[in-house]
């Protein structure tokens, strides 16, 4: 049974990435811009045939990991193919720019459609109560501390606004907005003996954070329910997942470049693989559906960031010719050096992910 889940999350992946390189491909060919190859699979080739229509070579290849889309002239080094009609660098930077980035914005569609087809099937949460923000823990000097909050507190509002899930951003909206304390009132005791209280807390701006801080840290509970949602309640839920899952992913890895946080975390095909295994036996097959929306999110906006050998640092030197006329020099040494960067930290997330295993 085990190997039976690692090939679904084989599967998973390999989807993941064609879709990825389908984007490419048909961005490309919206935008007139042959396509020399484009591969389903890696590795040895079972099938393969021209395609005089749209002058590309298609291969379905053994191993169904990923796929690739190769253009004419692209990264050529040498140059051999600058001449060539058909090279990608011959086209206008507007339309090499929206065949690069197309990859990842199609990981982001796949996502947000594999989640509208999950609450559609299984239903949507819906809150039946309010939240309940509760005081875990107060730092000593904190804001928190000198205006009088204590554990076990209910956070009930703060300046007239009640809360939501996201307490972080309301506090940073009324902190920006008003040069003075907060009031925030909140219950205090329980049963009989609970009462309201009024505190005055003005919060610290963390310039590594960004954002301000009151030194709390907090639960926040509010009673759900699954119901068979309406078609805009159903889409409404997909993009509000969508949009959680990808500032997750950002503010991780703002944490990682700006503060050296969740290096440890970080895990690759090995390590997600064996992840999605564990959960899946523990839970169900719905893991699957959920792990490949928060990865091909991941997935799409990674490939988005500004370094290079992503699609992102592409996409920047596309805007940059598109702008001044002439494209970067010595593009192609610059995106190998990244790739083999890329490739270097890999192959070290895998085998720290291999080491792990045993």
């Amino acid at each position: 049974m085990t190997i039976f889940y690692i090939l679904l999350a084989v599967l998973m992946f390999g989807i993941m990435i064609c879709v990825h390189e389908l984007g490419h491909f048909l961005a490309a060919r919206l935008s007139g811009i042959p396509v020399k190859e484009f591969a389903i699979g890696f590795g040895p080739q079972i099938a393969s045939w021209n395609s005089k229509k749209y002058d590309t070579k298609f291969f379905i290849r053994i191993i169904p990991m990923g796929g690739y889309c190769m253009f004419y002239g692209e990264d050529d080094v040498d140059e051999k193919e600058k001449d060539d009609p058909r090279a990608f660098k011959n086209y206008h930077p507007s339309k090499r720019l929206f065949t690069v980035s197309m990859g990842s914005i199609m990981n982001i569609m796949l996502a947000f459609f594999v989640a509208v087809l999950v609450f559609q099937f299984s239903g949507v949460p819906k809150i039946v109560g309010s939240y309940e923000t509760t005081v875990q823990s107060v730092n000593s000097g904190s804001p928190a501390e000198a205006g009088g909050m204590k554990v076990g507190d209910k956070i009930l509002s703060i300046n007239g606004e009640e809360l939501s899930n996201n307490l972080s951003t309301i506090v940073d909206r009324h902190a920006e907005k008003n040069n003075a304390p907060l009031e925030i009132i909140v219950e205090r005791g329980y049963g009989n003996n609970a009462r309201e209280e009024k505190l005055l807390i003005r919060p610290l701006y963390s310039s590594t954070d960004r954002r301000y801080m009151m030194g709390i840290v907090v639960n926040i509970y509010a009673p759900t329910e699954v119901v068979r949602g309406s078609f805009g309640e159903v889409i409404s839920s997909a993009y509000r997942l969508c949009k959680g899952a990808g500032g997750a992913i950002i503010d991780g890895f703002r944490g990682l470049i700006t503060r050296g946080e969740g290096f440890e975390e970080l895990s690759g095909i090995v390590g997600v693989t064996d992840a999605i295994v564990k959960e899946s036996q523990r839970s169900s097959y719905m893991v699957y559906p959920s792990m490949l929306i928060l990865i091909s999110i991941n997935l799409g906006i990674i490939n988005l960031f500004p370094f290079p050998g992503l699609d992102g640092s592409r996409a920047l030197f596309l805007i940059y010719e598109w702008i001044r006329g002439k494209p970067v020099k010595n593009e192609a040494y610059i995106h190998a050096t990244g790739m083999i960067l890329l490739f270097g930290l890999l192959i070290f997330i895998t085998m720290r992910d291999i080491f792990r295993l045993f």
